[in-house]
């Protein structure tokens, strides 16, 4: 088999590896959706000194700074991590910019990426971490979700059984965690159980809207919402009862973590897993559709609409961030960022990376500055900065695309822009770059 038949082969795997895992990123990120007052300035979630705790920086992920980000690729340090990761970037109460690598979580200063500490995981990897507003930061490693004080100090764990999310923390600052075995758990701030829900498959930890209620995509393709309490309220599953299937990638077949916009619209984007499990066979009568799409889904449940975008090779679409103007930005598996109308779900303009099948196509939902410009990270170690309008304002390529002998994608991750405009984004390899801010 040539190479380029064997990079090609190893997308899929690549993109399963980066966006599954992450999603908890994938998506992971909880604090408080900010009015359109909140483009003012410099401002911090709830009142509580974050101003980025989790991926996505809010409760309802929205992924909208407050300060313009950079205006150029210029870099202004980068970390060395040492083991490869494939978390996301937070900032912590301190202003520390905090990922998780394999065997480790690390803390290094937004000013020069000097390491504030470090905390072992016993070889496991970490997953991105959210920090609650007390400062503690919460991260799941293996089958646990551990809570870290401010100094990296061991606080607390808890065993989840199965391969832990990363964990969200409530506006109540209760922290929620779901699982590869289709356990969600609602923990105090001391790391005590306090309520459980099953599922049939993997669940991941959740969003929340305005009112407390959280909501959590799942698999085969469906989400649960629940209440404060635990009580499930609906449940949404847009193409059908779909099985479970055995033998896939952990998180395969899951609808993306969700975002919410203002009107408490709930949008999650799907991750279409290809009929393969990991030995290499097929199972027979495979019926989850192979093309992804982006779902609006009301706060009762009801679906508004459903984007399809018609592109090869569409079988992830991210839940999107949001803009000020309530446009939707989701990212895909096809090298390019889509635009969408959050009113009837048309498309309103598309923004293609150019490159080719040589390198793993997934590109990220993009943060967003206060001015409007999206900042896309890529799984071929790429950050696109775009504006509002669709087209590249610059763009930033880090090293090779892919990890050495192919073993993955080498890519970048949705980027935190912290109070002083710096943005942040973690390479697989395991570095933390940071760009810097736009001058005066």
């Amino acid at each position: 088999m040539d190479s380029t038949r064997s990079r090609r082969w190893l997308v899929p795997a690549a993109v399963l590896i980066l966006v599954l895992a992450v999603s908890s990123f994938s998506t992971g990120c909880g604090s408080k959706e900010k009015t359109s007052g909140s483009d003012s300035g410099k401002t911090s979630e709830g009142g509580s000194g974050l101003v980025w705790p989790t991926v996505y920086r809010n409760d309802q992920r929205d992924g909208r700074s407050a300060v313009n980000g950079p205006q150029a690729p210029d870099v202004l340090w980068t970390f060395e991590g040492g083991t490869r990761t494939y978390s996301w970037a937070v900032l912590t109460a301190d202003g520390d910019v905090v990922a998780g690598f394999e065997g480790k979580v690390v803390a290094v200063k937004p000013a020069d990426g000097t390491v504030s500490w470090e905390f072992s995981t016993g070889g496991a990897k970490a997953t991105t971490c959210c920090v609650g507003p007390d400062g503690t930061v919460y991260v799941g490693a293996g089958t646990g979700i551990f809570a870290l004080g401010p100094d990296g100090t061991r606080k607390w764990s808890y065993d989840l059984g199965s391969t832990a999310d990363e964990p969200s923390v409530g506006p109540d600052g209760r922290v929620y965690a779901g699982s590869v075995g289709g356990r969600l758990v609602c923990l105090s701030r001391g790391g005590k159980l306090e309520w459980e829900a099953s599922v049939p498959g993997s669940i991941r930890s959740p969003s929340f809207d305005g009112k407390g209620d959280l909501y959590c995509s799942a698999a085969t393709l469906c989400m649960y919402a629940f209440d404060s309490k635990g009580t499930r309220k609906w449940e949404f599953k847009p193409e059908g009862d779909l099985p479970v299937y055995p033998g896939l990638f952990e998180w395969a077949n899951t609808l993306d973590t969700p975002s919410i916009g203002s009107d408490g619209t709930v949008y999650a984007g799907s991750y279409n897993t290809p009929n393969m499990t990991t030995s290499g066979t097929q199972i027979p009568g495979y019926a989850v559709p192979p093309m992804a799409k982006v779902y609006a889904v009301s706060p009762t449940g009801q679906k508004k609409w459903e984007f399809a975008g018609n592109y090869e090779g569409l079988s992830t679409l991210h839940s999107p961030s949001i803009g000020a103007d309530g446009t939707l930005y989701s990212g895909t598996s096809c090298w390019r960022v889509l635009a969408i109308n959050p009113a009837d779900g048309t498309l309103k303009w598309e923004f293609n990376t150019g490159e080719g099948q040589g390198v793993c196509p997934s590109v990220w939902s993009p943060s967003i500055g206060k001015d409007g410009l999206l900042y896309a990270a890529t799984t071929s170690a790429k950050v696109f900065c775009i504006t509002p309008e669709g087209t590249e304002k610059w763009r930033f390529g880090g090293p090779a695309a892919w990890l050495p002998d192919y073993g993955g994608s080498n890519g970048f991750t949705p980027p935190p822009i912290n109070e002083d405009g710096v943005l942040f984004s973690v390479l697989s390899e395991g570095k933390i770059y940071a760009f810097k801010a736009a001058g005066p």
